[in-house]
């Protein structure tokens, strides 16, 4: 695995629930499929690891998802931070609805999460 670049992460919820999700607040999450686009140019597959992880400190929006979806999977591809938003734009595209202002804080993008 390369030591870094952007990545989709994929993570299934069972059921539909809402999550306080930081300052985005009370968030519906209908049950399906998700995919969290997200970049690390150091340690990525340590990223990785940790949304994987249950049991971890809630700091970056996907944490709160990730404590109550299990995560699937991950595409990995190796390039600059600069790609992140260039594949969330593509995923949008092909996504059944996108949860604005998720993992996008840092950007313009409307979010870097979506239900497929």
């Amino acid at each position: 695995m390369p030591t870094g670049g952007v990545y989709i992460a994929f993570f299934r919820l069972r059921q539909p629930c809402r999550i306080r999700v930081g300052r985005l607040g009370l968030v519906p999450f209908a049950a399906g499929l998700y995919a969290y686009v997200g970049s690390a140019q150091r340690n990525l597959e340590a990223r990785l690891r940790r949304h994987a992880r249950r049991s971890k400190p809630l700091h970056w929006h996907i944490d709160y998802l990730s404590v109550r979806a299990r995560m699937t999977g991950a595409v990995v591809i190796p390039g600059p931070k600069a790609w992140e938003c260039k594949l969330a734009r593509r995923l949008k595209t092909s996504a059944k609805q996108l949860i604005s202002g998720f993992g996008c804080t840092d950007c313009g993008c409307p979010s870097h999460l979506y239900r497929l």
